[in-house]
């Protein structure tokens, strides 16, 4: 006879088998697999942990943070496929500061004495052009080749106030008119009296500069041929859509200069970086939204600005990283990412596709066009919402990175 206790138990050890039965029978479908065990992949010599896997961010040096301002400011900054879409290619962008001024302003040590002289906090510069052929800006007035038709330089300059950034665009205007020996003549632009301008009859450029608050905005355009009336829309069109662009962004004081942060989101940080180099470079190693990464196309990214806007607008893309040469990119959600993998969405044309790396799911890899990326192979990969692109002049140090670019995702926190 067993005893009432004996009972309770076995009849416990019923009800929760008719349960778990009752479960099985109700729910469909089949197991996931968990995450791939990164020491299964083959990432050569690269390294699998970000820089900062040991909760060290990295701090950029005080004299560096105007880098960080203009990797900001770029998202910001119109280029000149915004000011017109013919104009498709990128030559560069890079950050100044009031020591490092574009040449594009005029007499780079002229115009750093006034910037000095007022001040200047930081400054940030775009080219584009409708062929991909850069203009001279190295005599006293621009030159380009007759089939360049349209280029466009954008530049953004920030001053502690709007007295000083007044000053400032009146004093380059008239340093640099100064130096053309008499050949150039100023412009007006109806829609913008404060505006200093000027051209040179037998040349198809304009130069530009608006004070706005505390900025200073500044164009050097040209058009196929010497054309007044042109340039003059021109430039007065760049000037509404770069006033426009500006109002949802706040002006930068000296004392937030020195405290920005540095890749808050650790997108920059979970990019593959094979020689843990961390300092800010405006042109190698740095992090921005998706519309301000279009302006380095020319430099480390291809020249073809509009192809590299709509690939990261099929992937959704929210921030862009580039880490000598790598590139991560963050997108809403792991969709996002896996599309980017599934539509090989590059930011470059591609020839024909390649194995991928063993063991690697959710990654591909590509033999590129020739002359349309830097590298002869690319893979993609993705990791839940991030996506990592890596290239190579050989297929298995190609596969090798991308390994390594998704064990980095996987050990960044």
């Amino acid at each position: 006879m067993s005893s009432p206790k004996r009972t309770a138990t076995v009849l416990i050890a019923a009800l929760l088998t008719a349960a778990l039965t009752a479960c099985g029978a109700t729910v469909s479908g089949s197991g996931v697999p968990g995450e791939i065990d990164i020491r299964s992949l083959d990432v050569g010599a690269y390294p699998t942990e970000p820089p900062n896997a040991h909760d060290d961010d990295p701090i950029p040096a005080f004299y560096e943070m105007y880098k960080l301002a203009a990797m900001r400011i770029a998202d910001y900054a119109i280029s000149a496929y915004d000011i017109d879409p013919q104009m498709i290619y990128g030559n560069r962008a890079d950050a100044n500061n009031a020591r490092l001024m574009p040449s594009e302003l005029g007499n780079e040590t002229a115009m750093s004495a006034i910037a000095q002289k007022y001040k200047m906090l930081y400054g940030f510069h775009s080219s584009g052009a409708s062929k991909d052929l850069s203009v001279a800006t190295s005599g006293t007035w621009p030159t380009k080749k007759d089939s360049n038709w349209f280029t466009a330089t954008t530049m953004i300059l920030q001053f502690p106030d709007a007295e000083r950034a007044m000053a400032a665009a009146r004093e380059f205007h008239d340093a640099d008119f100064a130096a053309q020996e008499g050949r150039n003549q100023p412009v007006s632009l109806p829609k913008y009296p404060a505006a200093h301008a000027q051209w040179r009859p037998d040349s198809p450029f304009v130069r530009v500069l608006l004070p706005h608050g505390p900025y200073v905005i500044a164009f050097l355009l040209s058009v196929a041929k010497p054309d007044l009336p042109a340039l003059t829309a021109l430039a007065e069109s760049a000037l509404t859509k770069q006033i426009e662009a500006l109002a949802a962004t706040t002006p930068l004081t000296d004392e937030q200069l020195m405290t920005l942060p540095w890749d808050p989101d650790h997108v920059l940080m979970r990019t593959l970086n094979p020689d843990g180099l961390t300092g800010p470079e405006s042109s190698y190693y740095l992090v921005t939204g998706a519309r301000g990464i279009q302006h380095y196309s020319g430099g480390p990214l291809p020249d073809h600005r509009e192809y590299i806007g709509q690939q990261l607008t099929k992937m959704n893309a929210q921030q862009v990283a580039i880490s000598w040469g790598s590139i991560g990119i963050r997108t809403p959600d792991a969709e996002s990412a896996r599309r980017a993998v599934a539509e090989k969405l590059f930011l470059w044309p591609t020839a024909t596709d390649v194995a991928p790396p063993p063991n690697l799911t959710d990654a591909t890899c590509v033999e590129n066009k020739q002359l349309a990326a830097k590298k002869r192979f690319s893979c993609i990969l993705a990791y839940k919402q991030y996506v990592g692109i890596v290239s190579s002049e050989q297929l298995l140090d190609a596969q090798q990175r991308a390994a390594a670019q998704y064990a980095v995702f996987a050990n960044s926190r």
